[in-house]
């Protein structure tokens, strides 16, 4: 169907030259309007595709008639024509919602090439708004699974939170209890959900790497910089930036973090402008960054920057009476991934998985909850369907740091890797040099055979 372009203007005569401009081959429908409320009530008896309105005229503004259509369609292309003399006024159209603004004469060539482009990227924006609906729904406190009491604290908490404009949030906690979901939770359960949650691992990668990924470069920063970048702090701007494992951030990031922190403004590496954004800041740790104050590893003026709200997620093992649940909803979880239909976990199976002490928490019942799902053949898992609990096991002596490993049979080369990665980084509470070290191998090549088995997250 041809597009329909409704164009707002007391100038009856340039409406038509306007309309005529865009009419020729059939590019678009077009219909006038020289009064905003007949506009808006055309628009509900017959949508439209794009409005192009004038922004100064009697009656109301094209501010206003922006602002009311904004409300009833979030991706409607909203054009506002202004003279250089309203140029202060143009910008605040764009703030109540307008697409773009041109300054009359308008130039054809630059409306139509405006205008293909809003029209077609608009099912990409529809798309997006679907992709973030779901996610509200996937990540709201809902997702936050359990009845223990201690669960209830960490929804309220969630709840709290969400709604303090751009707080800095700490969460803390043993590997595995869930800081990425509950960061994720606040994010999307708050009024400023539509911006981007961005999460980067600030133990993943080298030091230089990930000053470079958070503040981003200007072209010919470093050697390779051969275009500007932005960094993820840009990128979050109107978000959520999750700074996750903050207890393993090197001491010369650690000062440029607090900066930031302190005034939301930052320098792109190579850079001179300042550049500024706001955004809410949720950090995360599985260390205890008191200890690390006090032996002079973490800044202890960033400490009490990021410490502004508080929450410690606590461990499976305190909070058992939640396990048959959280089974459960992994099991449907893997009856869906795997197109499988097994209905239940037997007792006989909920009171082994109880009764495990689960040094991995929630990640590691997870992992037993989906091999069990991969191998069940029946429709109720069974004792007999878990791996054995503690067949992998890493033991780490606190005098001599040194580890016993044992695999079950059954496991490939790749699963018994990814389970010595996977316990190794447990054992030494998620610190990533202290894993690499321990493996007899570079952070770099740890941090590529993470990704490479899923265990980046």
């Amino acid at each position: 169907m041809i597009p329909k372009v409704y164009i707002l203007d007391d100038d009856v005569t340039f409406a038509k030259l306007l309309a005529a401009n865009l009419g020729k081959a059939g590019r678009f429908r077009t219909e006038i309007c020289d009064d905003g409320q007949a506009l808006l009530n055309r628009t509900t008896e017959e949508p439209a595709d794009a409005v192009i309105t004038d922004l100064v005229m009697p009656g109301m503004s094209g501010i206003d008639v922006t602002r009311r259509l904004r409300e009833s369609d979030r991706h409607l292309p909203i054009f506002v024509l202004t003279a250089h003399a309203d140029m202060e006024t143009a910008i605040e159209a764009l703030k109540v919602g307008a697409t773009e603004y041109l300054t009359k004469p308008v130039n054809m060539d630059e409306l139509l090439t405006l205008l293909k482009r809003s029209l077609e990227e608009r099912p990409l924006r529809e798309e997006a708004t679907d992709i973030q609906k779901v996610r509200r729904e996937e990540f709201s406190l809902r997702a936050i699974l359990g009845q223990h009491s201690q669960i209830d604290e960490v929804r309220a908490f969630v709840g709290r939170v969400a709604e303090v404009p751009r707080p800095t949030i700490m969460l803390l906690g043993e590997s595995g209890t869930g800081k990425n979901l509950v960061a994720r939770a606040i994010h999307y359960s708050s009024p400023h959900s539509d911006g981007r949650f961005v999460e980067i691992n600030c133990s993943a990668l080298p030091a230089q790497l990930l000053e470079a990924e958070l503040f981003g470069y200007q072209k010919g920063a470093f050697t390779d910089a051969r275009e500007s970048k932005r960094g993820l702090i840009e990128v979050a701007n109107a978000g959520t930036l999750f700074l996750d494992e903050i207890g393993d951030l090197s001491v010369e990031l650690q000062a440029k973090l607090l900066n930031f922190l302190e005034s939301r403004r930052f320098r792109r590496l190579g850079g001179t402008e300042e550049i500024e954004v706001s955004q809410r800041i949720i950090t995360a740790t599985n260390r205890d960054l008191e200890a690390s104050v006090r032996e002079g590893k973490f800044r202890s003026d960033l400490y009490y920057r990021i410490s502004v709200a508080t929450h410690t997620l606590p461990p499976l093992r305190d909070v058992k009476e939640d396990i048959p649940l959280l089974a459960e909803h992994f099991r449907d979880v893997f009856n869906r991934e795997f197109r499988k239909n097994i209905g239940s976990i037997s007792p006989q199976a909920l009171n082994e998985l109880t009764g495990w002490h689960w040094p991995g928490n929630v990640r590691e019942l997870r992992n037993v909850i989906e091999r069990a799902m991969i191998f069940a053949d029946g429709e109720v898992l069974r004792p007999t369907d878990l791996p054995k609990l503690g067949s992998i096991d890493l033991a780490t002596s606190t005098e001599t740091d040194g580890q016993a490993f044992r695999v079950s049979q059954g496991l490939t080369l790749a699963e018994a890797e990814r389970e010595y990665i996977r316990m190794t980084l447990d054992a030494y509470d998620g610190s990533v040099q202290r894993a690499a070290e321990a493996l007899g191998i570079s952070r770099k090549n740890l941090w590529e055979k993470r990704k490479k088995h899923g265990l980046l997250s």
